[in-house]
């Protein structure tokens, strides 16, 4: 019996051992690293490639109304916001004494027009006596210099008397198109000099233009006619749409970085963009349609098993997923787009699996 006992206990202490070998050598192995594989999809779709910047949305063609008299504001007849037709009365200037120095010109204008006149029969008088030899011919030449000395006062002061009548115009300010007063830069008893803005105006506000910051690395991608697409902070969920019509070759720098100016036409049919606004804009400067496209991620995965390949490093591959495994493909590409990129030339096609992501994961039991 005591030999039995002995017996089953060497067993038990000999399945004890066989059992902590077992959990020694498979805990390494629950310990070990395993791979999860993330797949993409070879599609046809479209591919586009875009920059990302700033703009400031601004009037479009705007129409500065500027004083062409010194004097004081009489009369204020538009305001903010307001649609007006084109030679409507917007505001009246007071000139001062205007008025006081036409009637004086005026009377300074018939009396030259009178010594005029008397001066011409001097001359004509001095011409018959020249022929009648009763004047020597520097008496006439000096009658015929004393006529056109006053042909020039005369036609001076008709200038002068012009641009006076100019100026009583100029006191009243009238519209030039017809459109709408963005800015009132006058009030009535405000004094106002020559070259003064009174008003700014728009034909319309349906479209806005956007002043778009490029920066010297991307400006040789951007091109007139390109569209853009952006938001704003007032309506950031809605987007906006325009397109580029000026690429300005004047340099700007901005703490030592080189930007250059685009404008682009924007579409405000709805009247929400108003000038002075930042847009965050999004310039489409490459696309192409319906091409064969793989996602970016799987140009730049790098699979545990890649040593097992003799893959030439100056040629591109991409990993296929093929019964459960994955095997390198060697592919050229054309369009590198925000996203996707196009595939020129591959053995896949639309609808394979592509590994575009590899997770190492560690489960312990």
């Amino acid at each position: 019996m005591i030999k039995s006992f002995l017996a089953k206990r060497k067993t038990i202490v000999i399945i004890g051992i066989i059992l902590i070998a077992i959990v020694i050598i498979i805990r390494p192995c629950s310990d070990k690293s395993e791979y999860e594989y993330d797949y993409g999809q070879v599609s046809i779709g479209d591919i586009s490639r875009t920059i990302s910047t700033t703009g400031t949305i601004d009037l479009l063609n705007p129409v500065s109304i500027l004083s062409q008299v010194n004097g004081v504001v009489k009369k204020v007849h538009a305001d903010f916001n307001q649609r007006v037709k084109q030679h409507q009365l917007l505001a009246i200037i007071d000139a001062g004494d205007l008025n006081n120095e036409i009637a004086k010109m005026q009377k300074t204008i018939e009396r030259l027009k009178i010594d005029l006149q008397n001066t011409e029969k001097d001359l004509n008088v001095k011409r018959s006596m020249y022929k009648e030899n009763m004047i020597s011919a520097n008496a006439l030449q000096l009658a015929e210099n004393e006529y056109k000395k006053m042909q020039l006062s005369y036609s001076s002061v008709i200038v002068d008397y012009n641009n006076l009548l100019q100026m009583l115009r100029d006191t009243k300010i009238y519209a030039p198109i017809s459109g709408i007063i963005v800015s009132r830069d006058i009030n009535e008893s405000d004094p106002v000099t020559r070259n003064k803005r009174l008003f700014l105006m728009v034909d319309d506000l349906k479209n806005m233009s956007i002043t778009v910051s490029i920066d010297e690395t991307d400006i040789g991608k951007v091109k007139t006619g390109q569209p853009i697409k952006f938001t704003v902070n007032a309506y950031p969920e809605q987007m906006f749409h325009g397109t580029i019509k000026q690429i300005r070759f004047n340099p700007i720098n901005r703490g030592g970085v080189i930007t250059y100016d685009a404008i682009a036409i924007c579409d405000n049919s709805q009247y929400l963009l108003k000038p002075g606004m930042t847009a965050i804009v999004t310039i489409e400067v490459e696309k192409k349609q319906k091409v064969l496209a793989i996602p970016n991620e799987a140009l730049t995965v790098i699979p545990p098993t890649i040593d097992m390949f003799k893959l030439d490093k100056n040629k591109k591959y991409v990993w296929k997923k093929k019964r459960g495994d994955i095997v390198p493909i060697e592919i050229q590409t054309g369009l590198l787009g925000d996203s996707y990129t196009e595939i020129l030339k591959g053995n896949i096609k639309n609808g394979d699996k592509i590994l575009i992501r590899v997770r190492k994961s560690v489960s312990i039991k």
